[in-house]
């Protein structure tokens, strides 16, 4: 689970006293871009150190949300962070930014074998820590509580997310335990309802079959 996974290292930065930088797949092109274009008020354009760039220089901790999603440069920029000498090299400037002591990547990813996990000899370059899945009773008050639901409702909901993941279909929606629904998810389908998992099917059948489960429960 890797949203317990960041929180975890959040905490962990913050009672240690060092800097802790989130980077999700919604701005993960502004990770990607390390030295940020700006343009002032007159017209003048000058660079603006991005987030890694910055992250190295002071040390701070840096967790990468859903590596899986990231586009293949950010990859590319990672790999010779990720080598022993911890250097980067900006191409606009001809600098090599050296990390400073302190700084920690961390990365986050649904398992391997879902949502297009990366390949071994990337992952190799971390140090893997697997994480099970958050217990009923625990994910049921997290719902309830983070989504202001009540618990008859939040109880519903986690029933139909086992009941999908002991099916196997032909989209990732029904691949069993390893296609499952993500916390996102979870969180998501809570506030929106139906149509953010009935939408992701392909077949109709796979539709009504989602409709079969969902009406059980409510």
């Amino acid at each position: 689970m890797w949203q317990k996974l960041a929180s975890l290292i959040q905490y962990l930065a913050k009672a240690t006293g060092n800097v802790c930088v989130r980077v999700n797949n919604q701005n993960i092109l502004i990770f990607k871009n390390m030295l940020v274009h700006i343009t002032d008020e007159k017209g003048n354009l000058f660079f603006k150190e991005g987030i890694l760039v910055e992250a190295m220089r002071n040390g701070y901790w840096v967790i990468l949300d859903e590596l899986n999603l990231a586009p293949t440069e950010v990859m590319e920029a990672l790999n010779r962070v990720l080598d022993d000498n911890r250097e980067l090299f900006i191409a606009e400037t001809q600098e090599v930014v050296q990390a400073k002591n302190g700084f920690m990547l961390f990365a986050t990813q649904n398992p391997a074998g879902s949502y297009g996990g990366r390949k071994v000899t990337f992952r190799n370059r971390f140090i893997e820590l697997h994480f099970v899945d958050i217990p009923d009773p625990e994910l049921k008050e997290i719902l309830a509580k983070r989504c202001e639901l009540p618990s008859s409702y939040s109880n519903k909901l986690v029933s139909i997310m086992r009941d999908l993941q002991k099916r196997r279909r032909e989209s990732h929606l029904f691949a069993g335990k390893l296609g499952f629904i993500t916390l996102r998810d979870l969180f998501r389908w809570a506030e929106e309802g139906y149509l953010l998992l009935a939408g992701r099917v392909r077949l109709p059948r796979e539709a009504k079959n989602y409709s079969t489960i969902h009406s059980k429960d409510f």
